[in-house]
């Protein structure tokens, strides 16, 4: 299983037709008056799979942390994507896609900074999303 793309964005929903639906896509930086402050968002992944590999278990894992390597999270976002089944009419050699859109709306972005997501599938990284927090200059009003 790989990752075919990931990205972070104000919102996303995955319905089972196949699409994504997303609003705000590519988020890299968060404004925010105070701190903490919720993320306020969702990351999206679409994972392609071959025929063998869908038909197993595969995990997936998102940490956060920020720029001093401390965990945001206190648990991880695991995932366990259960096996699919292909269909017999399913062509050869074309890889099985999923989207996954997981909700961080309310994970807490302690302070400040530089931040990153990484994303792990089976145990080995994938990909880094960073992110910076800052809060909006101070107006002279």
């Amino acid at each position: 299983m790989r990752l075919d793309w990931a990205l972070l964005a104000n919102a996303a929903e995955g319905p089972p037709n196949g699409l994504v639906y997303i609003l705000g896509a590519g988020i890299d930086t968060l404004w925010r008056d105070q701190f903490p402050a919720p993320f306020g968002g969702a990351m999206v992944l679409r994972v392609l799979s071959s025929r063998i590999e869908s038909e197993r278990t595969h995990k997936v894992e998102v940490y956060c942390s920020d720029e001093d390597g401390k965990a945001v999270l206190q648990q991880p976002v695991v995932l366990a994507l259960p096996p699919r089944t292909v269909h017999s009419e399913h062509p050869q050699g074309w890889d099985l896609a999923a989207n996954i859109v997981i909700n961080l709306a309310a994970v807490a972005i302690p302070r400040p900074g530089l931040y990153r997501f990484e994303i792990l599938i089976d145990d080995q990284q994938v990909r880094t999303l960073p992110f910076r927090a800052v809060q909006p200059p101070k107006s002279d009003s």
